[in-house]
């Protein structure tokens, strides 16, 4: 519910006032293991290290920020796809974050996560593209598995940093980390929603390769903020929520992603160094698995459905 979404955090708030001490205590997140993840170092290939901390409140300075977002994204004109590039765009100032993605996505252990996505900030298409390499790579399908596994066994929605889902380091120094830092990309947050009917509300947020990892109190900012808009996780989806996505191989999902950008199939074979022929063969399998014939078509399918959530008013004489 939009209104009560974020009014009990005033609540709280206010009553912290009258205490001496300026901090805010919200419940742990949801599925949050008994031994918090909290990074003390910089983003090092050649280093990983992890403290634990039981830390579970917020200082009062970034609960007021938090329903200062929370508001302003509820009061601004627009639609959803503005409203989650205001509330994204300001969540990454308030963690200092350099980029995020907001899409659909699909989590099963035995398969690499599958995302599409729809909305993204700060990120060029250059970078967009090297980002999907990245994600579709075939050894993020055993890197992600604590957490699709996670994922599927609470059936909540949960905010996790990648130091947290990898804890062992194996990720440092792979192959699926080196498509990572191509896109000038090293710490990763992400937070998936479950979708009614199947799916998830996936967001990626980021930060370049160069800086600091995320830490604790990152990650609970961005639950709490991105739990409080549930309505915004349940509109701008296909109606499928991504299944049928999911069952495409990792390259034709890149395909897809890029085609939904707007790529021209020159653009496309070029950036993926692949001839237009093999090219013209992937859209054709996507196209057929879509049953749409151009990518015009392609988009409408993704955006809109294919029609049958649309009542005919029929005049009544």
């Amino acid at each position: 519910n939009v209104r009560h979404g974020w009014k009990p955090l005033l609540r709280t708030m206010a009553a912290s006032s009258h205490h001496s001490a300026a901090h805010v205590h919200f419940p742990p997140q949801s599925g949050k293991t008994s031994c918090g993840i909290q990074t003390v170092l910089r983003y090092d290939r050649t280093k990983f290290q992890v403290n634990c901390s039981d830390t579970d409140s917020l200082p009062l300075s970034d609960v007021r920020k938090i329903v200062s977002l929370l508001g302003d994204v509820i009061a601004a004109p627009g639609g959803h796809s503005e409203k989650k590039q205001m509330l994204m765009d300001g969540l990454c100032r308030l963690i200092d974050a350099s980029a995020w993605i907001w899409g659909v996505g699909q989590h099963n252990p035995d398969n690499t996560p599958f995302y599409i996505a729809f909305n993204r900030g700060n990120i060029d298409d250059e970078r967009f593209a090297r980002l999907m390499e990245a994600v579709n790579h075939p050894e993020m399908q055993e890197f992600a598995r604590p957490f699709s596994e996670e994922l599927a066994t609470t059936g909540m929605h949960l905010t996790r940093l990648r130091q947290q889902i990898n804890q062992t380091g194996s990720f440092i120094g792979s192959n699926a980390e080196k498509a990572w830092l191509r896109a000038n990309i090293g710490p990763v947050m992400l937070s998936c929603k479950p979708l009614p009917g199947g799916g998830f509300s996936s967001i990626g947020i980021y930060r370049t390769a160069d800086r600091e990892l995320f830490t604790e109190r990152d990650s609970k900012i961005a639950h709490i903020v991105l739990t409080e808009v549930a309505w915004l996780h349940l509109t701008g989806w296909p109606e499928e929520r991504g299944q049928s996505m999911a069952k495409l191989y990792p390259r034709l999902r890149t395909v897809l992603n890029l085609l939904i950008e707007g790529w021209s199939r020159k653009q496309i074979a070029d950036r993926l160094e692949i001839s237009i022929n093999t090219l013209n063969g992937y859209v054709k399998e996507i196209y057929r698995h879509f049953s749409v014939h151009s990518q015009a078509e392609l988009l409408a399918r993704l955006s809109k459905g294919n029609g049958g959530d649309q009542v005919e008013m029929r005049e009544v004489s």
